[in-house]
C-alpha cells in the first residue's frame, strides 16, 4: 500500500509541473488550484483503465525512459510523415493496402497500450486489433507493414519490462 502512495504523490507532482508549466504563473493561489486539482486528478483515476498493479512505478528511471521513448516516437513520426508524403505525392502512388498480424511478447498492460496507440500515431499505420499478445494493424505498404515486426520502440518496451532500461 505505501508503494500505492508513493506512485500518487509522484504523478501528482507530474500534473502539477505540467500545470505550473501551462498556466506559466507561480501565484500562490494559482500554484494551491494547480496541486490541488492534480490530487484530484490522480486520486479520482487511478483505476481508471490501468489498476494498480499494472501500473508501472512512477520513478526518476522511468520518466527519463518515457521521455526517451518519445522523443524516439516523436522521430519516427516524423519519418513516417515525409514517407506518406512522397507515397501521396508520388505520380504514380504506390501504395500497397495491406494488413499485417503482430504477435509482440509484452506482458504489462501499459506498454501494450502505449504499443498501440504508438503505432496509430504514426502516419501509415493502424492498429485495427489489441487482443493480449496479437494486433493486426492496418498499414500503407508492404514494407511499412513489415518494419513493424522489428519496430525499435517494440524493443524499448520489451527492454522495459525486463528491466534492463
Amino acid at each position: 500500500m505505501k508503494k500505492n502512495w508513493l506512485n500518487y504523490i509522484g504523478t501528482t507532482l507530474i500534473l502539477f509541473l505540467f500545470w505550473i508549466a501551462v498556466s506559466s504563473s507561480f501565484d500562490l493561489p494559482q500554484l494551491a488550484v494547480g496541486l490541488a486539482a492534480s490530487a484530484f486528478v490522480v486520486y479520482f483515476n487511478r483505476n481508471l483503465l490501468i489498476t494498480a498493479q499494472d501500473r508501472p512505478p512512477v520513478n526518476l528511471m522511468n520518466i527519463f525512459w518515457l521521455f526517451g521513448y518519445f522523443f524516439k516516437l516523436l522521430k519516427d513520426i516524423m519519418i513516417a510523415n515525409f514517407q506518406v508524403a512522397y507515397l501521396v505525392l508520388h505520380p504514380k502512388m504506390p501504395i500497397v493496402p495491406n494488413m499485417v498480424p503482430l504477435r509482440v511478447e509484452i506482458e504489462s498492460v501499459a506498454s501494450r497500450v502505449l504499443l498501440g496507440n504508438s503505432i496509430t500515431l504514426t502516419p501509415g499505420t493502424l492498429t485495427v486489433l489489441a487482443d493480449e499478445k496479437d494486433y493486426l494493424v492496418h498499414a500503407l505498404t508492404v514494407a511499412n507493414g513489415e518494419a513493424l515486426k522489428d519496430w525499435p520502440l517494440t524493443k524499448r518496451l520489451q527492454l522495459m519490462e525486463s528491466d534492463k532500461h
